[in-house]
């Protein structure tokens, strides 16, 4: 199902009073996101927008916290008002049908994506004051849960490059955005219920060894009340090894696989990209967190 954006407005507007997650356009989107992603002991500078729709970034507010994060910026293969719950539209899409193309999106994943629809991506640069970088988020989709272990693969990275990485992404970055227990990428057929959709076939996720590790970190929310979006992770936290005081260059990527329909969404709350661990000057001491995704119980 398809919601064009003529009636965005009153779709928001029938929804607020029983929502829980509501969202809204951010304005100028850099300005967005230096002043409400920018944690503690980092500083971000030079932000880039690349995305199809300026819609396609919004602030969101939660006040009941039912995704795990209360306020922040979310960042949309549709537009943001498409996050605004309650669950009560089946497949929703809203806006987009939009396609372009982009190499780390579809090389992150074994599962090849051959069409990149509705793609919105942030850069930015940053320098970190300490050495563990970090970034809070929450993944969600409506491709779940019918879409699992399909080719519709939806999906979110973290691309970090800069001093002491060398990845297989553009400029040597690595993913940082990667599940806690198997190390997958973080898509639709890398986080789910743990087997395939009805519109799935298994061995599409088997591609992705491992791929049935990482289940307790997904939530399905048929019928829910906070986000309209069908599935959605906990509180997940990327974290990469970095040197304090160095530059670095940060891409966050979300996009739609293999079609423009059904939206997924990144949220990230204020504050999101930090660093907790101030440099001391001291070296050669055991890393507190390993290169990876944790799942945030406690929310800090």
């Amino acid at each position: 199902m398809r919601i064009n954006l003529l009636c965005a407005c009153a779709f928001m507007t029938l929804v607020k009073a029983s929502a829980q997650v509501t969202a809204w356009p951010v304005g100028n989107i850099p300005q967005a996101i230096s002043d409400h992603l920018n944690g503690p002991n980092v500083i971000i500078s030079n932000v880039i927008s690349q995305v199809i729709d300026p819609l396609q970034v919004g602030f969101f507010n939660d006040s009941t916290a039912s995704i795990g994060l209360d306020s922040g910026i979310v960042i949309s293969t549709g537009v943001c008002y498409g996050v605004i719950g309650p669950n009560n539209i089946p497949n929703m899409t809203l806006g987009g049908g939009f396609f372009n193309t982009d190499p780390d999106l579809a090389f992150m994943s074994l599962l090849y994506a051959n069409v990149i629809g509705d793609p919105a991506i942030i850069q930015m640069d940053l320098v970190p004051a300490g050495d563990t970088l970090q970034v809070q988020f929450v993944f969600g989709s409506e491709e779940y849960d019918e879409y699992a272990c399909s080719d519709k693969d939806d999906r979110m990275g973290m691309f970090l490059s800069g001093p002491g990485l060398a990845g297989p992404f553009s400029n040597g970055a690595i993913n940082m955005a990667l599940l806690p227990v198997s190390g997958l990428p973080v898509t639709v057929n890398t986080l789910n219920r743990g087997y395939a959709g009805s519109s799935g076939s298994f061995g599409l996720c088997a591609m992705n060894p491992g791929w049935e590790q990482d289940t307790i970190y997904y939530i399905n929310n048929d019928f829910g009340s906070g986000t309209q979006l069908d599935g959605y992770t906990v509180v997940l936290r990327a974290s990469a090894v970095v040197v304090p005081g160095a530059l670095y260059h940060l891409k966050i990527a979300i996009a739609d696989v293999n079609d423009a329909n059904f939206d997924s969404a990144i949220f990230l709350p204020e504050g999101a990209i930090r660093c907790t661990d101030v440099s001391t000057g001291m070296h050669g001491f055991p890393d507190i967190e390993p290169l990876g995704l944790w799942f945030d119980e406690l929310n800090h």
